[in-house]
């Protein structure tokens, strides 16, 4: 498994038609999420994904635009009692989650009245963009599940011109996204790492350090090691080097947080001719299992 260290892109899976209301249209998106579930882990399985909306409007419309946004109930929990369930691929055996407002995990995020609220703010533009944050949780102790991949579709809506979350809120924009549940043995990488930021002056007297986290959830009981494609390099003729906070580890089917650490020798000159330069190298970072 690897993750480039500075650029995460994040793709859509597919873009709705646009609706129109007044003269905004809109289109709303998510890539959804995957997770490795292990039912011994001894707490919930926690997982961020978001939503994107895009909307563009007439120089004549407002400059704010309203809306919420609401998912249904997925292909396996029809009338959206319980948890959603995702089903095995290749049978019938089902696997439960849940969509969460926020972090707390206290509102479920459902039907139109228990919405996530939003706002386009165009300024003097044309186009505007949003993009939020849900949360999902795998409930602990599933136990004596076949192991496979377990799949569900979700449709992400929403609403025009609304401020607060109400019942029956009308559609004006949806798309559809994929969610993924393997409780196969094995190891992500659920938050990639970010940007290792040096700042420098040349012949600094002093060593300029630097650091970035990111986060593994691993089977439980499942040893991996991991590495960097390189522990050195050059960037604007600057030397540095990088080293893991650790190598190797066991999963335990939590969350298991890790640092990548930089350091730039001091009484560097570098190769920078104006007054301020910047620079940048990519690393990836390896989990094998």
């Amino acid at each position: 498994m690897t993750s480039m260290l500075r650029l995460i892109a994040m793709l859509a899976l597919s873009l709705a038609p646009l609706w129109a209301q007044a003269s905004v249209t809109c289109s709303v998106s998510s890539p959804g999420f995957f997770s490795v579930y292990d039912s011994l882990a001894a707490t919930d399985n926690l997982n961020t994904s978001a939503f994107t909306v895009n909307c563009t409007r007439l120089s004549s419309d407002p400059a704010t635009f309203n809306y919420i946004a609401f998912t249904d109930d997925g292909l396996y929990n029809p009338g959206g009692s319980g948890n959603n369930k995702a089903q095995l691929s290749t049978g019938t055996s089902r696997i439960r989650y849940d969509f969460f407002t926020s972090a707390s995990y206290s509102v479920n995020w459902s039907k139109s009245n228990k919405c996530i609220t939003g706002a386009i703010n165009f300024g003097s533009a044309l186009f505007g963009s949003q993009t939020q944050t849900y949360y999902a949780k795998i409930p602990a102790a599933q136990t004596g599940l076949p192991q496979g991949s377990y799949l569900d579709t979700v449709s992400v809506n929403m609403s025009y011109n609304e401020t607060a979350c109400k019942s029956n809120a009308a559609v004006d924009a949806s798309s559809i996204f994929q969610v993924q549940i393997s409780n196969v043995p094995a190891c992500q990488i659920v938050l990639p790492p970010g940007t290792v930021a040096f700042t420098y002056t040349a012949f600094s007297p002093v060593a300029a350090t630097a650091s970035t986290t990111f986060a593994t959830r691993c089977s439980t009981t499942l040893p991996y090691v991991m590495a960097l494609n390189a522990n050195i390099g050059v960037v604007s003729g600057l030397n540095y080097a990088l080293s893991l906070s650790a190598t190797s580890a066991t999963g335990n089917g939590a969350l298991q947080n890790y640092s990548i650490n930089g350091v730039m020798a001091a009484r560097q000159a570098g190769d920078c001719a104006t007054t301020n330069c910047s620079a940048s190298a990519t690393h990836t970072l390896t989990i094998s299992y």
